[in-house]
């Protein structure tokens, strides 16, 4: 009886590569993410005042949890939604409006309900945004308040 070998065969990693890798990777993500929490404050205070700053768009409102504990921000924009329903790109045109102002980020076609994260930007950054938001609300007619 011939006995079976597998000399190209990958070693497990930590027992199995499909879960000993996402470890391993963690595990040197780690000093990053020490320094990552030490200036989360500083981060909150940002996606806050841009939340802030989208509120001012009328019946545009932050969705979950408030105040906002995290980057991530769900937003319901309304108004924006109204305009693509008559926008000849539709959906798009926010997407486009935002990618002629070197905006990326947001899932193209997504008016009504859309979700971005501001972790890592300046402040000139997250002020650029939401001039963006302003300035495409106001060339299309919305209301800021």
């Amino acid at each position: 009886m011939e006995v079976r070998k597998f000399p190209v065969k990958e070693l497990g990693l930590l027992g199995c590569t499909n879960m000993g890798t996402p470890l391993l990777t963690l595990m040197a993500s780690f000093p990053n993410i020490v320094k990552r929490v030490q200036h989360w404050g500083e981060e909150i205070k940002k996606a806050r005042y841009l939340i802030e700053q989208m509120k001012r768009i009328k019946d545009t409102k932050q969705l979950g949890i408030k105040p906002k504990q995290h980057t991530l921000i769900n937003m319901e924009t309304p108004g924006f939604y109204s305009v693509s329903e008559s926008h000849k790109r539709r959906g798009f045109f926010l997407y486009n409006e935002l990618k002629e102002r070197k905006i990326v980020g947001i899932q193209a076609g997504l008016t009504k309900h859309f979700k971005f994260n501001t972790y890592g930007l300046s402040w000139d950054q997250i002020r650029y945004v939401a001039n963006a938001f302003q300035e495409i609300a106001q060339k299309y007619g919305l209301t800021i308040i």
